[in-house]
């Protein structure tokens, strides 16, 4: 239906890529993953060929994912080829001085021709070797110690594949060594190292190279300083011949050390002991020298110097000095022998000498003279020498005399033997029991002499009582041990010396055995088992107790001293006024039936008209209360004796008293006033009428029984005592005392007396009221 249209179409088909490969140019060996190693600043050519592609691909190089430029160490070109009419695209990669960062590189050849597919790669790893950076011992560089065990240390980094690391002494390899590779590539070895005194100055050193590589090695190292202990030498000193040292001759010895550090002291030893210098004694040390003066044979022996350092201790070998020396005789040897006559007996005679190689001579001396023993007697064995004795008559007992010689000269004091009598032994003493339990104990004496002749000794138990032998046993010495006896039960042991010849007189003893525990009650072993502590609280209180109770007892005593002394004052005190007591004798007052008598209209009694006239009874006004009661004359001493200062003591009966006695008057009864003179007694008498009123008097008196004249006696007038004087009253003799008032110091005045009441109005009936007093105090 319409003209025809024809198009055209241009269709374009990319082709890609088929394959990359890279090769090295120089071995022209295809490479997969990895080129190399290669060594640090080495280069290399990598060419990348592209096969096939339409349009021609273009080839990138990339470096760790970063496109490459041209540059100083890294250059690319491209070319297309066509071999086997095959289109193939190339490009060549130069990298030169390779580092160590490079290792490790990724590099990447990539292939493109456009921009719709991905593009065709191959990748490469660079590998490198490095040679170790260093090589360092890890331990500080110091002394180390002969023999003693040390683990030395060396480290290595920076190699690649990792370095070996070995030890070297003075260019001789070391063998006994350990590696350990750590994760990042570095190296250590451990040297386990033991030093010798000759390693002392040697140099010792770890290496560490990498077998991959050509390059030099890396090493470390110190020259070696070992200490030591000292290595000592003893030498004689070189004008002395060692086999002719003789006893008194001057020795010195050196000592030679090597030692480092060097030694600080030197020390000698003989016999393992140490020996200090000793000037008197002939031993002088200087230095490293040893100087012996005048040695003897207890000199000889071995001989050794030690050298000291901060390493400890060296001993050098020891030197035997060998003293040359007479013979001497030998101790402990037996020197009197008991012989009886004609007994053959053997004599021994031992020597010490130096060479021992000696001679022998004996000689037998007595009171009469001197004999050399024959050659054929005597016997020789060494350094002994036994000279065959028999004595016959009393003469050959004596002393023999043993000399002994040898190269050095004549032994100098001989060995002295006396030949005597054999005999009895002496008996032991001085013997004491020990170690005493219940079956046994122990007996030691001290040995008497043997008589001459090998004693031994014999002990007998036997028990106390019944006298029954329990133990016999025997000893070569004065030593016993008795076992097997009975508990608590005392024996005599029996102790004897014999010889050949006999007996010694016996030693007795007394011992006995512990007794067995005796049983105890619980409650008693209990108190053993707690006892009382004393603890050191317990001594401070009773400490401050005992001192209180002594401050206690000499207050007391204080006291005690000071009651007697006012006691005693105060007994002399009632002595003096016992002695001013006055005793009265009986006042007897007689009424009469005409005679006036005293009533309530009288106004009282006579004393209370006296002490209201004469206004002296001031204690009387003080204390009226008057109470009846009644008084004896011990009584009333000793209220005179308290109480000197007394101004009224009144007696004087009641008004009602008087009344009932009517005319016959109150009788029996005195008053004791201190300080009223007579005048006023006088007065007073003068004023009462009728019978004879008691009168107020300086009288000792207290109340008085009425009695008759006849009846009442109080001795005669010479047993007054002194002070007193006997006055009348009424016709009957009073003693009367010569008494100080304390209120008024006028002197006593004796009493007149006063005139006598008729006899016949004296009634013997009136009723004595002696048990009734009035007192005034």
């Amino acid at each position: 239906m319409g003209q025809t249209r024809n198009s055209k179409v241009n269709l374009t088909v990319i082709v890609p890529p088929t394959k990359v490969v890279i090769s090295n140019e120089e071995t022209e060996t295809l490479l997969s993953s990895v080129v190399g190693p290669f060594p640090e600043g080495a280069s290399f050519t990598l060419r990348c060929d592209v096969y096939g592609g339409k349009p021609p691909p273009k080839i990138i190089w990339l470096i760790n994912d970063q496109p490459v430029v041209n540059g100083t160490n890294i250059g690319v070109s491209s070319t297309i080829v066509f071999p086997n009419n095959s289109r193939v695209v190339s490009s060549e990669l130069r990298i030169a001085n390779l580092s160590r960062k490079d290792v490790h590189s990724e590099l990447t050849c990539q292939a493109s021709n456009n921009n719709r597919s991905q593009p065709h790669a191959a990748t490469l790893h660079v590998d490198m070797n490095f040679g170790p950076l260093d090589a360092v011992l890890g331990f500080t560089k110091q002394p180390l110690s002969a023999g003693r065990r040390y683990e030395l240390r060396c480290n290595s980094t920076g190699s690649r594949p990792p370095a070996t690391i070995t030890w070297w002494k003075n260019g001789q390899r070391l063998e006994r060594s350990k590696d350990l590779i750590s994760t990042d590539g570095n190296t250590t070895s451990t040297l386990t190292f033991i030093p010798k005194k000759e390693d002392d100055g040697k140099y010792l050193s770890c290496r560490a190279e990498n077998k991959a590589l050509d390059n030099e090695n890396m090493e470390d190292g110190w020259t070696l300083e070992i200490h030591y202990t000292p290595e000592a030498r003893i030498n004689l000193g070189l004008s002395l011949n060692p086999n002719a040292v003789r006893e008194g001759t001057d020795v010195y010895f050196d000592c030679i050390i090597n030692a480092h550090p060097p030694a600080y002291k030197v020390e000698w030893r003989h016999n393992g002991k140490h020996l200090q210098a000793n000037v008197n004694a002939g031993i002088i040390i200087s230095n490293q020298s040893l100087v012996l003066q005048g040695v003897s044979r207890s000199t000889a022996g071995n001989y050794t110097c030690v050298g000291y350092n901060l390493e400890g201790e060296g001993e050098s070998n020891s030197f035997y000095l060998n003293v040359l020396y007479t013979p001497t005789c030998k101790p402990n040897q037996t020197r009197i022998y008991g012989v009886a006559k004609q007994e053959r007996a053997e004599i021994v005679c031992q020597v010490d000498a130096n060479p021992p190689e000696v001679q022998f001579k004996w000689t037998f001396n007595n009171s009469a003279d001197s004999v050399d023993v024959a050659q054929s007697h005597i016997a020789k064995s060494g350094t002994s020498s036994i000279v065959t004795y028999t004595p016959m008559t009393e003469l050959d007992y004596g002393t023999l005399l043993c000399y002994a010689a040898n190269k050095i000269g004549m032994q100098r004091v001989p060995c002295v033997f006396h030949i005597i009598a054999a005999g009895r032994p002496d008996q032991v003493h001085n013997c004491t029991i020990l170690n005493i339990s219940m079956t046994s104990f122990q007996i030691r004496c001290t040995e008497g002499f043997n008589g001459g002749l090998t004693q031994a000794f014999l002990l007998e138990i036997r028990e106390s009582q019944s006298q029954d032998m329990k133990s016999n046993s025997t000893s070569p010495l004065a030593r016993f041990v008795v076992n097997n006896l009975e508990p608590g039960i005392q024996y005599h042991a029996v102790v004897f010396a014999y010889n050949s010849k006999g007996r010694s007189e016996p030693v007795i003893l007394q011992a006995s055995t512990l007794r067995l525990p005796e049983k105890q009650l619980t409650a008693e072993r209990d108190s053993q088992r707690s006892p009382f502590r004393f603890t050191p609280l317990m001594s401070v209180i009773i400490g401050v107790v005992s001192a209180l109770l002594i401050v206690l007892l000499v207050v007391i005593l204080v006291l005690r001293l000071q009651c007697t002394q006012e006691g005693e004052h105060r007994r002399k005190q009632q002595q003096r006024h016992k002695n001013a007591v006055v005793t009265g004798g009986s006042l007897e007052h007689r009424g009469s039936g005409s005679g006036a008598t005293l009533s309530d209209k009288g106004g009282g009694s006579p004393i209370s008209k006296h002490e209201s006239s004469g206004g002296e009874g001031d204690s009387d006004e003080k204390n009226p209360d008057i109470i009846p009661q009644p008084v004896d004359i011990d009584d009333c001493s000793d209220y005179s004796r308290k109480k000197q200062h007394v101004s009224t003591i009144e007696t004087s009966p009641s008004r009602s008293l008087l009344r009932q006695a009517g005319n016959s008057g109150y009788m029996g009864y005195c008053t004791l006033r201190n300080g009223m003179p007579l005048h006023e007694l006088n007065a007073q008498s003068k004023l009462i009428p009728g019978p004879a009123q008691m009168i107020p008097a300086y009288t000792a008196s207290c109340t008085l029984p009425r009695q008759p004249p006849q009846q009442w006696q109080y001795g005669p007038i010479s047993h007054l005592p002194p002070g007193m004087y006997p006055v009348q009253y009424r016709g009957v003799p009073v003693a009367q005392q010569r008494l100080r008032s304390t209120q008024t110091r006028d002197p006593p005045i004796p009493l007149q007396p006063l005139p006598a009441a008729p006899e016949e109005e004296t009634s013997p009936e009136t009723p004595l009221m002696a048990n009734k007093r009035e007192s005034t105090v």
